[in-house]
């Protein structure tokens, strides 16, 4: 470890070195080596991960105690905003511009072990570290520094949609519900005392927030799935998908949002935070109306305008709407199924089939990923009504990155 002593003045030059580094870097990177659109958006989007999970993680080490910083000037929930900024775009567009065929591991363990190793517990007052900071240092990384690399690399070769998807959605995530309202109280007022509240209006909050959380993320999983896409339009998907949850709400994941920031403003009796639910209306009325009519418009010209007409904005249908007709075929052995079918056969656009195989299979004419076993009961249930369709969705959340993972680990191809 190396011992370093130097004057305050110099510590804050290094504090504003932090940040400016790392934008002069990825600028010069950009002018230098002429990278794509797609490498370009790739960028973009690390850094916007980057800014949630430094932000989060960070937030969790001072938490735990494994550092805290010294300064009062620059701060959002006691984290200079500059450190925040720098070490999104260094650990983002920066190092993979930089190095754009170096496996991010590669990239970051240097780093790791060469100046964190044995610089980080010598920069006092800049930061004072604990006694666990090394621990606290491998939690960033591994949270926030790496991934970005890697969502940046997948971006730009259009690979590993679903781990692409995952990401983003940690992003967003970060994004609303821990960025925006640390900035809304940094600006307004407030504070995060979470656990300076009663038990039970923690678990109703915990609970909606849950709800509310479940409808973007089952929109994202959709967007994966039946879109070959991801919910991002720089990244957009390549079909249509008019089915789950959008069968019911044309918006799902502003809807979302919205719900979250007035979860979250009633929980903390912040009225900041639930006016917040207006930049969606905002972001719907604005930003999504004109991607609506200059992209997905012209992109789907036959399946886009009968399906804005009948799904709303706002608030969800009761029923589905849909033209095909779903079949899910189930066995004729299984009494389970056969329960199954006599609660499901009067539905609409649902056609109830029989066969000798003992695991159920759902296929519609408007996915392309056709679900089996359980999650085909769970997909069943979307055409239901919008109270089952979120029961289904929930199932579907768990069952189908967890069959996911497990094929990866075995090496099975889906």
């Amino acid at each position: 470890m190396i011992d370093l002593s130097l004057p305050l003045s110099w510590m804050l030059a290094l504090r504003w070195l932090l940040l400016l580094g790392p934008v002069c870097l990825a600028l010069v990177m950009v002018r230098v080596r002429q990278f794509s659109q797609s490498s370009q958006i790739a960028g973009l989007f690390a850094f916007l991960y980057g800014v949630a999970m430094v932000f989060v993680s960070h937030s969790f080490a001072v938490w735990m105690g494994w550092w805290h910083y010294g300064w009062d000037a620059l701060m959002v929930n006691a984290l200079p905003v500059d450190i925040i900024l720098g070490g999104a775009l260094l650990f983002g567009p920066g190092l993979y511009f930089s190095f754009p065929n170096t496996r991010p591991l590669m990239i970051c363990l240097p780093i790791i072990l060469g100046l964190h190793g044995t610089l980080f517990s010598s920069l006092e007052p800049l930061v004072f570290a604990g006694p666990h900071w090394f621990l606290g240092v491998l939690f960033v990384f591994s949270t926030a520094h790496l991934p970005a690399i890697y969502l940046a690399k997948w971006t730009e070769t259009d690979t590993y949609l679903p781990y692409r998807c995952t990401l983003l959605a940690i992003m967003t995530g970060g994004i609303i519900f821990a960025v925006l309202p640390s900035l809304i109280m940094q600006a307004m007022g407030g504070a995060w005392d979470i656990f300076a509240k009663p038990a039970w209006t923690i678990c109703l909050a915990g609970l909606a927030l849950s709800i509310s959380s479940l409808i973007g993320l089952s929109a994202n999983q959709s967007l994966c799935l039946q879109g070959n896409g991801t919910p991002i339009p720089l990244d957009p998907t390549k079909r249509l998908v008019t089915t789950g949850l959008y069968a019911y709400v044309s918006n799902p994941m502003q809807l979302s949002a919205a719900m979250g920031w007035i979860i979250l403003g009633l929980f903390l009796q912040n009225i900041w935070i639930m006016a917040a639910s207006l930049m969606a209306w905002v972001f719907v009325q604005g930003m999504v109306r004109w991607h609506h009519r200059h992209d997905l418009l012209k992109r789907f010209p036959t399946g886009w305008p009968e399906y804005k007409q009948n799904v709303p904005e706002w608030f969800p249908r009761w029923r589905p709407w849909t033209n095909a007709t779903a079949t899910l075929t189930l066995s004729r052995a299984s009494p389970h199924h056969q329960w199954i079918a006599s609660s499901l056969r009067a539905i609409d656009h649902l056609e109830v089939q029989w066969s000798d195989k003992p695991s159920a299979r759902y296929s519609n004419p408007d996915n392309i990923y056709c679900f089996q076993g359980s999650c085909a009961i769970a997909a069943a249930l979307t055409h239901l009504n919008f109270a089952s369709a979120m029961l289904g969705q929930a199932w579907l959340l768990i069952a189908l990155p967890s069959r996911f993972l497990f094929d990866q680990m075995l090496g099975r191809k889906r």
